[in-house]
């Protein structure tokens, strides 16, 4: 228990009796029974009013995360007093996710914590009743996160004292939760895929037409159609010019490769948080604007690289190809073999989750070598890596190379948008003068490698990381309705 501000208060007016006192006998009973009566009162204050042991609170959240959005947590307290209690909730999320606190009282405005690791709310309580309100976290990092105790504070009826409790977990009870990639992209293609408004996410929805290399059936020519189209055979039997109809093949191999090397620990950009907590059905591409005062959260290019992985598994899987994951740093860190079914999407999700780029360079050749060995029929393989410097872009051109006698290659690198303004600046003095000829130099070698694996015969794809998931995924429908993969 704390003595509140007014204890404090009161017990100050109590010493100026005894101020006086000192200076006249007179007043040296009166501040005596003064303090009695308010110990008196205090006691009783704290006896009456409701105990700790007269509360539950408990915390309610999903064990599945979405790393980079809001994530609601709810906290619930049941009250057994016989008088209506104010809480003050102090929850303990993991450190370094930003929390957005709602109280429970009505229209009360989103207030942000001052400290990151703690979250507090106001939740008015009363009999024999169970409330409950809530905040959002947005986790920072993919893997297997604690969270910590629950603690309470409320004031005694007559406001003198303030009572305080916490709830801790037993060991080995302890809440966890796993944090996963972001899926708000896979339900937002899924939801314009119904609606037919795929441009909606920027992605090109004829192309999941495409021209075709599968016959699906046959119908009367039109003026639009291709010459290159007419059946010659069935038109000759019904006696006026007919069409063959293509449709995608679907009996196709993609394996995306992801390099969880040290290129792909650098920060590539901040995600717009509230992008996860708009309105899923609304029309206006305005849902994908930033909001100006939205939370950011820092996202290495690792993790960028797998949201793109995500959404790209989800559409290859719905177009009918198998698709498979390997991931590799020095070493091969996990393999999904390819497979068809959307379940597949879920399989990739779990082996990618935990995933953490280290300060190791990437072994392209052993990777590719490892790929090679499964016997995996011809298949596009999607590589997410970036280059910077050009020992580790010879590495890649030299197993590019040996992939490409087996398969069809595409490597998708994040630019570098810190270095391309630094080159774009202009200088003020030397030292600026210096960092713009370094950054444009690196970016000469960066062009360099990037067109020698494109002369071997290497698809390219280098973009902004905002746009690293729909750049993807509209390469991939490119390739397929060309019947390119």
């Amino acid at each position: 228990m704390i003595p509140s501000l007014r204890l404090v208060i009161y017990f100050a007016v109590g010493a100026v009796g005894w101020v006086a006192a000192a200076a006249s006998s007179e007043f040296l009973v009166a501040a005596a029974l003064y303090d009695v009566v308010l110990l008196f009162v205090a006691a009783l204050d704290l006896l009456l009013s409701p105990q700790p042991r007269d509360f539950d609170i408990e915390r309610s959240l999903s064990d599945k995360m979405n790393l980079g959005v809001a994530n609601t947590v709810t906290l619930q307290a049941h009250s057994r007093a016989n008088a209506p209690v104010t809480l003050t909730l102090r929850d303990e999320p993991p450190a370094t996710w930003p929390v957005r606190v709602v109280d429970a009282a009505p229209r009360s405005p989103a207030a942000v914590s001052p400290l990151p690791a703690v979250a507090r709310a106001t939740l008015p309580t009363m009999p024999l009743q169970r409330t409950q309100t809530g905040y959002s976290v947005t986790p920072t990092r993919r893997g297997q996160w604690t969270f910590g105790a629950l603690s309470a504070r409320y004031p005694t009826r007559l406001g003198l004292w303030h009572r305080q409790f916490r709830r801790a977990p037993k060991k080995g009870e302890e809440q966890t939760v796993r944090v996963y990639p972001d899926t708000n992209e896979v339900r937002r293609y899924e939801l314009r895929l119904r609606e037919g408004r795929l441009r909606d996410l920027g992605l090109h929805a004829a192309r999941l037409r495409g021209q075709g290399t599968e016959f699906e059936s046959l119908r009367e020519y039109t003026a639009d159609d291709n010459y290159k189209d007419i059946n010659w055979k069935a038109s000759a039997r019904r006696g006026k010019l007919v069409s063959t109809q293509y449709e995608i093949e679907r009996d196709q191999t993609v394996v995306i490769a992801v390099d969880c090397g040290r290129m792909m620990t650098s920060m590539a950009h901040l995600r717009d948080e509230a992008r996860g907590m708009r309105d899923e059905n609304s029309a206006s591409d305005s849902s994908l604007i930033p909001h100006p005062s939205s939370l950011t959260v820092p996202l290495s290019k690792l993790d960028c690289a797998i949201n793109a992985t995500v959404l790209l598994a989800h559409v290859s899987a719905s177009m009918g190809d198998a698709v498979g994951v390997l991931l590799f740093a020095d070493t091969v860190l996990g393999f999904v073999p390819p497979r068809k079914g959307r379940l597949q999407t879920g399989a990739i999700i779990e082996a990618m989750y935990a995933v953490q780029p280290s300060l190791v360079e990437p072994d392209y050749a052993g990777a590719y070598n490892y790929l090679m060995s499964r016997k995996i029929r011809r298949a596009l393989v999607v590589t997410f890596t970036d280059l910077i410097d050009p020992d580790a872009s010879r590495e890649l051109l030299q197993a590019s190379g040996a992939l490409r006698r087996h398969h069809n290659a595409l490597c998708v690198t994040i630019n570098n948008r810190d270095v391309m303004d630094l080159a774009a600046v202009l200088p003020q003095d030397a030292s600026q003068l210096y960092a713009k000829a370094m950054a444009q130099r690196m970016l000469s070698q960066r062009a360099g490698a990037l067109e020698e694996l494109r002369r071997r015969g290497v698809g390219i794809l280098d973009v902004d990381a905002a746009q690293l998931t729909i750049a993807t995924v509209n390469r991939y429908l490119d390739l397929k309705s060309r019947a390119a993969l």
